[in-house]
């Protein structure tokens, strides 16, 4: 039921109700004219710093005083509840537009040229929207274009971040810094603007999903689609404006709401554009180029010395599930699986030693494990589960423990974390949230590689620097992609093809396409049946790929496939074995 007074305000109706407020129309009998009340969360008051950031903060969006941003009028407290109050807007909401169809780029750019200089001016004097949205963008009875809602999304984030509670924001408009919980600024905004300008014109959101979270995976993953194959009666040029507005590095915006105005102004007047000049950074690339060849240390590298008279070191991979074990690691239950990165000096032979394979513990679908709830983490210690007794080896020494030599990277949350083989040196590199899968050590063991959405990305472990390989942004599915063993080659799924190249990061960030992993010249390309998964075997001789086949029943079900690919050659591969994927049990085959 809604309250008949707040303050001296008279409820007449509630007007709308979010996740971050609550607005009603009301009368204002000291000035007698009508207003619009946003009542916040009665939570926030919980926290006892909130009083004073709510005053410091309101009394900011009041001193902004611009054309085309709705004024606030006063603010207070009622019965717990902190409440703005604000100019009624008579002429409805830009959301409210856009439900009728696209707007055309004459009605855009006009609403554009209004909106940016008051954008600006909240910018240079340090306050971001955070929130900017076209139920945010409200019309007064002459049809002019206002900015509402200054400064109430920061207030909502600050005691999200105190509460421990998700950033602040609309999924659909949200920028893939202030997703990840980075600093913003007002470029943020501006990507918020491009999203807009794309949604306006199209009459389509740029990114769906099935939930608000996948809609942010995607604003952080998936490169920027292009307008005109929503609206192809669309201006040639708009695409470019998109492409910078929404650009995923923030450096590669527009410096100011003004300049994306002044551009879409331009394209409206029919002037000519410098595409070269308005789009100005290339596409992003590996921040280092590496090519990893059989039987050599990767180029472009440092290449690390064993000790004196000992061989090079070797980076072995081992995939380990453990089975329905509970590890205490963490405090909240997630799935992971673990990537090991070994660094085992050799020990001199007077022959040739074999080289070791370590045999798998079967997995379990998943592992359970409980985050830490203090700073240190506990050993990670298995429970007693049947362990296939180990092949003879040659004398290895001891596992190195001096530098965290060995080290464990596993997928948690949906984020990356590296920790030593003892539990020591927990460390979250990402904290993307995006869903992330074929996690697996670089070569050069400097860095993990994972596919998310159906992007390629290397993330630098000791830098946090994450870098994109290629997007496959045609693609249905990219499913797979597996380096070798010996770093030579990758086995990718694309469009549940599969495709053994070269390993070769130049070649590999030019690839957008089947036809471009087709033209690499690999040791296969396998399309007679649709491969999902792939695992190398230890050796580098076999795959064993998951494809789906017809079972015992009739029914096509998934099956695993183990190919022979020693040799390369244009013909079938020999099939080495096949049984239905719920038996997979293979050991010697891993995620390095």
């Amino acid at each position: 039921m809604n309250p008949e007074k707040i303050g001296r305000y008279e409820i007449k109706a509630e007007l709308g109700r979010g996740g971050m407020a609550t607005v009603y129309q009301a009368y204002d009998p000291r000035f007698e004219r009508e207003v619009a009340i946003k009542v916040l969360p009665r939570e926030m008051l919980h926290d006892p710093q909130f009083r004073v950031r709510f005053e410091r903060e309101a009394k900011t969006i009041a001193m902004l005083e611009h054309p085309a941003i709705v004024p606030v009028y006063d603010f207070g407290e009622e019965d717990g509840q902190p409440y703005f109050v604000m100019r009624y807007m008579t002429g409805g909401s830009l959301s409210d537009r856009m439900n009728q169809g696209p707007i055309t780029v004459k009605e855009a750019a006009r609403i554009f040229e209004r909106l940016a200089p008051a954008m600006d001016e909240a910018h240079a004097r340090g306050i971001i929207h955070r929130d900017l949205k076209p139920g945010n963008i409200l019309f007064d009875r002459l049809n002019e274009p206002y900015v509402s809602d200054f400064g109430i999304a920061k207030l909502s984030e600050a005691q999200a971040n105190i509460t421990g509670s998700a950033v602040i924001g609309t999924p659909a408009y949200m920028s893939p810094e202030q997703a990840q919980g980075e600093p913003v600024d007002g470029r943020s905004d501006i990507y918020a603007l491009g999203v807009i300008l794309f949604e306006m014109l199209s009459g389509k959101p740029p990114y769906k999903a099935d939930t608000p979270m996948g809609v942010v995976v995607k604003h952080i993953t998936e490169p920027v689609p292009h307008i005109l194959d929503v609206n192809s009666n669309l201006p040639q040029a708009i695409e470019a404006v998109i492409q910078k507005g929404m650009a995923k590095d923030k450096l590669e915006r527009f410096a100011t709401c003004a300049d994306l105005a002044a551009a879409l102004s331009a394209i409206e007047r029919g002037e000519a554009l410098d595409l070269k000049t308005l789009l100005g950074v290339p596409p992003i690339t590996p921040t280092q180029t590496v090519v990893a060849r059989r039987g050599e240390q990767p180029k472009g590298r440092a290449q690390v010395s064993g000790p004196a008279g000992a061989p090079p070191r070797k980076k072995t991979g081992l995939w380990i599930g453990l089975s329905a074990a509970t590890v205490l690691l963490c405090a909240g239950i997630v799935s992971i699986f673990f990537i090991f990165k070994d660094r085992l000096p050799v020990a001199p032979a007077p022959t040739e030693a074999v080289p070791t394979r370590i045999a798998a513990v079967q997995p379990s679908p998943t592992l359970e494990i409980m985050l830490p709830t203090g700073t240190s983490a506990p050993g990670l210690t298995p429970s007693p589960t049947e362990t296939p007794a180990p092949s003879p080896t040659p004398t290895v020494p001891a596992l190195p423990v001096l530098g965290g030599a060995d080290m464990i990277a596993f997928l948690g949350g949906n984020n990356v974390w590296v920790m030593g083989l003892d539990g020591s040196g927990l460390s979250q590199l990402t904290a993307d949230g995006a869903v992330k899968h074929d996690l697996q050590w670089m070569p050069d063991g400097e860095g993990v590689l994972y596919i998310t959405g159906k992007c390629i990305q290397i993330l630098n472990v000791k830098t946090k620097e994450v870098s994109t390989l290629t997007c496959f942004v045609v693609a249905d599915y990219l499913e797979a992609f597996q380096i070798s063993p010996d770093g030579a080659q990758v086995a990718v799924s694309l469009n549940r093809e599969l495709y053994v190249v070269p390993f070769d990061l130049d070649k590999l960030s030019q690839a957008r396409s089947r036809t471009d992993l087709a033209a690499m010249n690999g040791c296969l390309t396998y399309t007679k049946l649709a491969t999902k998964g792939v695992r190398w075997s230890s050796d580098g001789q076999e795959l064993a790929t998951v494809i789906l086949g017809v079972g015992d029943g009739g029914l096509i079900e998934e099956m695993v496939y183990v190919l022979d690919i020693h040799r390369c050659s244009a013909a079938e591969p020999n099939r080495v074995d096949i049984f239905p994927a719920s038996r997979f049990s293979m050991t010697g085959f891993s995620s390095n």
